[in-house]
C-alpha cells in the first residue's frame, strides 16, 4: 500500500538518489567540481542594497561604509513634503479661526438681545426653528 510522500519524505529519497550519483563519480569529476565550487565561493561578491528613491531620480542613495547618502533631488523632495503639510495645517487652523470669528460677529451684529444668548431656552428654540 503507498502513502502519500510528504515533505520530508521526499527529501530524504532526493538525498539518497545524489548520495548515490556522487559516490558513482570519477575521482577527476568530483575534483572538477570541488574546484568550480570553491572558484564560485571566492568569486561571490556580496550586493550592495542601493535604497533609491524613483520619484526623486533613482540615485537617492549610495550604501556603503559611511551609511546612506542621499542625493539633493531627495533632500528637495522631503523639504516640499514638510512645507507642504506645514502650509495646509496653517491653512486649516487659520480657515477655523476665521470662520469662528465671521460667526461671532453676526451673531454680536444681530438684532437679538444679549439676554437671548443667555437664556437656556434659547438652544431649543434655535434648534426649531432652523431650516434642515
Amino acid at each position: 500500500m503507498n502513502e502519500p510522500m510528504n515533505e520530508y519524505g521526499l527529501a530524504k529519497k532526493i538525498i539518497q538518489h545524489l548520495n548515490q550519483g556522487a559516490a558513482d563519480l570519477d575521482s577527476s569529476l568530483k575534483d572538477r567540481l570541488k574546484m568550480a565550487r570553491n572558484h564560485a565561493l571566492d568569486s561571490y561578491v556580496q550586493p550592495s542594497h542601493n535604497f533609491n528613491l524613483a520619484w526623486a531620480g533613482g540615485h537617492g542613495g549610495n550604501v556603503g561604509s559611511k551609511g546612506i547618502h542621499p542625493s539633493p533631488r531627495a533632500w528637495i523632495s522631503l523639504a516640499a513634503l514638510v512645507l507642504g503639510f506645514m502650509f495646509i495645517t496653517y491653512w486649516q487652523t487659520t480657515d477655523d479661526v476665521n470662520d469662528l470669528s465671521e460667526v461671532d460677529t453676526h451673531l454680536l451684529a444681530s438684532d437679538l438681545p444679549v439676554n437671548a444668548f443667555i437664556d437656556t431656552g434659547f438652544d431649543t428654540w434655535l434648534e426649531g426653528s432652523s431650516p434642515e
